[in-house]
């Protein structure tokens, strides 16, 4: 599986699933792309404060380039610094879709071997730059067939830099680990107005398990998930 620490001091391997996720998104303008719910967003393409056609097509360009060839952050500076005129901005841009791709990319490949490797493991960096809201998912275990993976699998808020390992059973034995089933209340708020990678994949829990009046509760938290 391609690995990838978020940092761009240097290369970023190419990565087969994300180039296939990223060249299937459409361009749309900031204000579309504003009007789209959080998991439409996942097909999609924009840059805030970018209007012009040429310009967003030109910065989904050097972005594509970097995901189909592992080049590094400066490349893609120096590719739409004429663009993205604050470095700021240029590197929220950079971080956000390449980060978002990989993401996806291993997705599709925890998917892939989710029989043998069934559980994931969320992993966040824990130092002075990693935000209390991720801090608090740091080592949590679910079955990646849970809702919960909807939400958090990273990346699932902007400039996030944390991951996700996947487990097999024996492993989670191994390791002590707690395998959760609950959405509960200490989990943090997923962002408003960005999507985890994995959020368009489609759950639906067995409703016929559940007795009516919690069933119907269950239903109308699952198809929030899908907004």
């Amino acid at each position: 599986m391609a690995a990838f620490n978020g940092h761009f001091d240097g290369e970023i391997p190419p990565f087969e699933e994300a180039v296939s996720w990223f060249l299937n998104k459409g361009i749309v303008s900031p204000e579309e792309f504003a009007e789209l719910s959080r998991s439409a967003r996942l097909r999609a393409f924009s840059a805030a404060q970018v209007y012009g056609a040429d310009e967003l097509l030109a910065i989904y360009n050097a972005l594509l380039h970097a995901i189909e060839t592992g080049t590094d952050y400066a490349e893609f500076a120096r590719a739409t610094e004429d663009i993205l005129l604050r470095p700021w901005h240029r590197e929220t841009v950079f971080r956000t879709n390449v980060l978002s791709a990989y993401g996806r990319g291993h997705w599709r490949q925890a998917q892939e071997t989710a029989a043998a490797r069934p559980y994931a493991r969320y992993s966040a960096v824990m130092d002075g730059r990693t935000r209390p809201s991720h801090a608090a998912l740091h080592g949590l275990v679910y079955p990646l067939d849970h809702p919960f993976w909807r939400l958090y699998w990273p990346p699932w808020d902007y400039n996030c830099r944390c991951a996700a390992m996947t487990l097999s059973a024996e492993e989670v034995r191994e390791g002590g680990f707690t395998v959760r089933m609950d959405l509960g209340s200490d989990l943090p708020p997923p962002s408003p107005k960005f999507a985890s990678p994995a959020a368009d994949t489609p759950w639906s829990p067995d409703y016929g398990k559940y007795p009516p009046e919690l069933a119907a509760r269950l239903r109308e938290k699952v198809e929030a998930l899908y907004d």
